[in-house]
């Protein structure tokens, strides 16, 4: 177990990884689009970090990036990535720690996974306010999986590697 002066540098340092990351969304991300969509590195980012974490870990990560989500996104739905993203990062915990073990081929499943529980809680809500888009939406969701999923995989990858392996040097 993690002394606590590690505990706290480790959390820094994803706290920092993850503000880099939201900084390459506003700064260079939100400037162009492709097939139609603009690329999405928040879900990659959750899902990325929490493979390399226990599942508490990881959902309390995820919590918290999905307040900052909600606070930095002019988003209709109030509170919708502070719902959504703590269940994309006890899955992908869940998966790296079972099914595959944590690196690329896993952060590409579960960034692919977060896309579609985002989208798919967000078709919900539409549906429950009466508007029905399932098409339009699952489109725009694959879209956006393809885009953000190839594009920022990797280097988001690489990103949380570095900063697992140096919060865990020592074990």
């Amino acid at each position: 177990m993690l002394a606590r002066n590690e505990t706290i540098f480790k959390w820094a340092l994803y706290a920092a990884a993850t503000a880099l990351c939201f900084f390459v969304q506003f700064a260079l991300l939100q400037r162009f689009t492709l097939l139609g969509v603009i690329p999405f590195i928040y879900p990659v980012a959750v899902a990325a970090a929490s493979t390399y974490e226990p599942p508490v870990s990881a959902t309390v990560f995820s919590l918290a990036a999905g307040v900052v989500c909600d606070l930095l996104l002019p988003e209709s739905i109030p509170c919708f990535y502070t719902l959504v993203f703590p269940l994309v990062g006890l899955c992908a915990s869940l998966i790296s720690q079972s099914w595959l073990s944590a690196g690329f081929l896993c952060t590409l499943v579960t960034s692919a996974l977060a896309f579609l529980f985002t989208g798919a809680f967000h078709c919900f809500l539409l549906w429950s306010q009466g508007k029905i888009a399932w098409d339009t939406a699952a489109a725009l969701i694959g879209r956006e999986m393809l885009v953000s999923v190839v594009l920022l995989t990797i280097p988001v990858t690489i990103l949380y590697r570095a900063v697992h392996r140096r919060a865990h040097r020592n074990d």
